[in-house]
């Protein structure tokens, strides 16, 4: 969880007459639960000066735990309790002019938001708190725009559970619901840790997966590249050897080319990590590689003059071969989709001459 969870305090009291009491009683328990809370106005309709009363007579109140935002220029709350226990507050001055710039940018500092009553900006910050993903704690029984938010809650999309969300609409107030309320805001600040604990963690495992992958990819590269070069470097090299770079290069290139391609996706973010494993990866490539250098090979041997002496090609045409299918193995691996789609989309047989012709 968060390290010093701040709950920023938003509405007012002026809803329901058990409103004030009820502010103060979740003020204690906002301390007692350890949490910093964020206030904006001392006037005795808001909600704050309410919760503020509560959380200092708590006496779980840490140091700098209530922060005050304000505008710099504008009218500085004065909170009661600040003549005897200075050392809870924690003023934070705003360069805006603006109150509700001041106002709603702070809630991108908050780790969780609690509503009370309220009107329109008590309404608009409990939508900015949803979009943000934090803590949300409508207090729905009392009305008010924090009933509004509170209708928009749904379990899944936002943080709180549905059990959660029905307890913060109980239509009678007891001292009880409090430390319940109070739970659930820390429960949800827990939830959310959770989630990004588990959205680390699948970052890692795409960092190693890619970084497997382009390992991977290095690997069966240099040794396509091999291929080429133990051709051209291995003097009056046997036929058999040399018919095998021939043909397996580009198989080797083609796995290459894909594990490439999958490692670069990947890292450009234009796609995700496929889910697909490893050896799924290899077979594509080395199918598309391999159906791409047997096309080649199969043109250039066709159409090769003859050697006269009962081979197919000559030994330095294979040398230069190897060569291309190893480029022609990598490009087919790179573009493996687009060689599937042409394989596929290919009409091997020309059946036109022996369709039934269709009357008019």
């Amino acid at each position: 969880m968060v390290e010093n969870p701040i709950v920023a305090i938003v509405g007012n009291v002026t809803t329901s007459s058990d409103a004030p009491a009820a502010a103060e009683a979740l003020g204690r328990e906002l301390a007692k639960a350890g949490l910093r809370i964020l206030v904006y106005s001392s006037g005795p309709d808001f909600l704050d000066g309410h919760i503020v009363k509560g959380y200092v007579a708590s006496r779980s109140a840490s140091r700098r735990s209530v922060q005050v935002r304000y505008p710099l220029h504008g009218k500085k709350p004065e909170f009661p309790e600040q003549q005897t226990n200075s050392e809870v507050f924690d003023w934070r001055p705003d360069h805006s002019q603006d109150w509700e710039m001041s106002f709603y940018q702070s809630l991108n500092e908050a780790n969780g938001i609690l509503l009370m009553g309220g009107g329109a900006s008590t309404m608009i910050a409990g939508v900015v708190a949803m979009g943000h993903g934090i803590a949300m704690l409508p207090v729905a029984g009392f009305g008010g725009a924090a009933a509004k938010v509170w209708e928009s809650l749904r379990p899944g999309r936002d943080l709180p559970s549905a059990d959660e969300i029905s307890s913060m609409a109980r239509p009678e107030w007891l001292d009880d619901h409090a430390a319940e309320f109070v739970k659930g805001i820390k429960d949800q600040l827990a939830r959310k840790a959770e989630l990004a604990r588990q959205r680390w963690i699948e970052e890692r495992r795409k960092e190693v997966s890619i970084g497997w992958h382009a390992f991977s990819a290095v690997l069966v590269f240099v040794l396509a590249v091999a291929a080429g070069a133990v051709a051209f470097a291995w003097d009056n090299i046997p036929v058999f050897p040399l018919i095998a770079l021939l043909f397996f290069s580009p198989l080797l290139a083609g796995v290459a080319g894909s594990t490439i391609r999958l490692v670069f996706d990947a890292s450009q973010g234009s796609s995700p990590v496929p889910t697909q494993t490893t050896l799924t990866t290899v077979a594509l490539g080395l199918i598309a590689g391999g159906a791409a250098g047997l096309l080649f090979i199969t043109a250039q041997i066709t159409t090769a003059p003859s050697t006269g002496n009962g081979s197919i090609v000559s030994p330095e045409q294979a040398r230069k071969l190897v060569l291309f299918g190893v480029l022609i193995g990598l490009v087919a691996g790179l573009t493996l989709d687009a060689v599937f789609r042409k394989l596929i989309s290919t009409d091997v047989v020309n059946v036109s001459a022996i369709e039934v012709k269709k009357g008019p």
